[in-house]
C-alpha cells in the first residue's frame, strides 16, 4: 500500500476532523431539538402547579433518606388531591429502597385544618402541608418530595420503555378506566400502567389499589434503567424535567441513577398503611367513608419496617 504523501495526508486529517464535529454538531442538535420538544410537550396546568413550598434541611449525601412521592391530579389554579401518597425510603448501607404507601381516606389530623382524609392536606395546602401532616400523624421526618402528573407518567413510562413494562394483571377490569384489561401476564404502555394502577372497583377497594401501586413501583424498577435506550435519553430528560417537580439535589439524582444502574435492586419491599387490625371503617358528615386509624400500631409498624433490614 502506498504511503500517503504529506499534503495528502493532511487533507485525509482535515475530512476526518470536519466529518467528526459535523456528527458532533447532528448530536448535540438531535439531543436539543428532542429534549425540547418533549418538554414543551408538558401539561401547562401541571407546570403552573409546580413551584412547591416544602422545608427540608437535608444535606445532599448519599446516606439514609425519606422522599415524599405525589401522584397528582392538578388543575392550573385547581391544587387538586394527591390520587397516590406512597414514601420512598433509601437505606445507604443495606443499598436498598422501601415503600410506604398511605390509603388516602386515612382520617388524621391536618395541621390547621382539623380532622380530615388525608390526601384532602394536599389540597388545602400542597406538598408543605401533606409533609406536616404525615410527620405530624405518624412520626416520619421527610427530606424530598417528588410529584408527578399521571399524564406525564404515561408518557415517561411510553419513552422509556417503549415495549412496554412486564406486568401480571391479578384480574380482568375496566370500570371506569376507559379500557379493559385482562388477567395474566402482558407488556403494558404507559397508559395501560396507569389505568391498571388506579383501578379500585372491585371488592379490596383502596386497598387493592395500593397494592397495585406497589406492583407497579416494582415492575419498574425490575426493569430496570439499563433497558433505556441511549437515543431515547434527550426526549427522555425533557419529560422528566417537565412533568415532574421535586426539590431532590442533582448530584443525589446522578449519585441515585448511578447505583441503580449498576446496582439494580432485586426488589423492593412494601409496606400499606393503615395495616391489618389498626383501623375501622367510619363514616363523618362533610367527610364521609373515611378509615379511622389507630395511629400507635401505624407508627410502630412504620418504625419497625424502616429499621428492619431483614424485612
Amino acid at each position: 500500500m502506498a504511503e500517503l504523501k504529506p499534503k495528502e495526508s493532511k487533507k485525509l486529517i482535515s475530512k476526518a476532523l470536519i466529518i467528526v464535529s459535523l456528527l458532533i454538531i447532528g448530536c448535540l442538535a438531535f439531543y436539543c431539538v428532542q429534549y425540547y420538544k418533549a418538554l414543551h410537550s408538558v401539561n401547562a396546568d401541571f407546570a403552573s402547579a409546580k413551584g412547591e413550598n416544602f422545608k427540608s434541611a437535608k444535606d445532599p449525601k448519599m446516606d439514609d433518606f425519606n422522599v415524599l412521592l405525589i401522584g397528582s391530579d392538578s388543575r392550573g389554579s385547581d391544587q387538586g388531591r394527591s390520587d397516590s401518597v406512597l414514601l420512598l425510603h433509601y437505606d445507604s448501607k443495606a443499598k436498598s429502597p422501601k415503600v410506604v404507601s398511605f390509603m388516602r381516606d386515612s382520617y388524621v389530623e391536618v395541621p390547621g385544618e382539623g380532622k380530615k382524609k388525608l390526601n384532602a392536606a394536599f389540597s388545602h395546602g400542597g406538598v408543605e402541608l401533606l409533609r406536616k401532616t404525615i410527620q405530624k400523624n405518624f412520626g416520619i421526618p421527610i427530606d424530598y418530595y417528588l410529584m408527578t402528573d399521571f399524564g406525564g407518567f404515561a408518557k415517561i413510562i411510553d419513552t422509556a420503555f417503549p415495549d412496554g413494562v412486564t406486568m401480571v394483571a391479578d384480574k380482568d377490569m375496566s370500570k371506569n378506566i376507559g379500557m379493559t384489561i385482562h388477567a395474566g401476564k402482558q407488556q403494558m404502555d404507559g397508559k395501560t400502567l396507569l389505568a391498571y394502577s388506579r383501578f379500585r372497583y372491585d371488592a379490596q377497594s383502596d386497598f387493592g389499589r395500593v397494592k397495585r401501586q406497589q406492583q407497579v413501583v416494582q415492575s419498574v424498577m425490575k426493569q430496570g434503567v439499563s433497558d433505556i435506550s441511549v437515543m431515547k435519553i434527550p426526549s427522555l430528560l425533557g419529560l422528566v424535567q417537565g412533568n415532574i417537580s421535586t426539590n431532590i439535589p442533582t448530584k443525589l439524582l446522578i449519585n441515585m441513577g448511578q447505583e441503580f444502574y449498576f446496582h439494580t435492586p432485586k426488589g423492593l419491599d412494601s409496606l400499606t398503611i393503615p395495616t391489618n387490625d389498626s383501623y375501622e371503617d367510619k363514616r363523618y358528615a362533610g367527610a364521609g367513608a373515611v378509615l379511622e386509624l389507630d395511629l400507635d400500631k401505624n407508627k410502630d409498624a412504620i418504625k419497625k419496617f424502616l429499621e428492619d433490614d431483614e424485612i
